[in-house]
């Protein structure tokens, strides 16, 4: 299990074996081309819960999620992510 925050404070944790998965892959290649797909990125790397968490920590007032802290906190995931297997 990787466990972590980002600078924002978010804490999340990411079982190693669903970053072993080409389907978070194809997600991430599909974002690229149309970032509403990063949906789906979120899902296959946090889980359904994990996503909730997330959008919840981000909502605002509104009731809305923004898209740019939740992009920002997906790229700090994977960041984090990359050190940690690197180390």
């Amino acid at each position: 299990m990787i466990k972590g925050k980002t600078k924002t404070g978010f804490e999340f944790e990411i079982e190693e074996k669903k970053l072993d998965n080409m389907e978070l892959i194809d997600a991430i290649a599909e974002s690229i081309e149309n970032p509403v797909k990063m949906s789906n990125v979120i899902s296959l790397l946090l889980g359904k819960e994990g996503k909730k968490k997330l959008y919840d920590f981000f909502r605002n007032d509104d009731g809305c999620v923004p898209i740019e802290p939740v992009n920002t906190a997906i790229a700090e995931i994977f960041d984090s992510v990359k050190d940690i297997k690197n180390s």
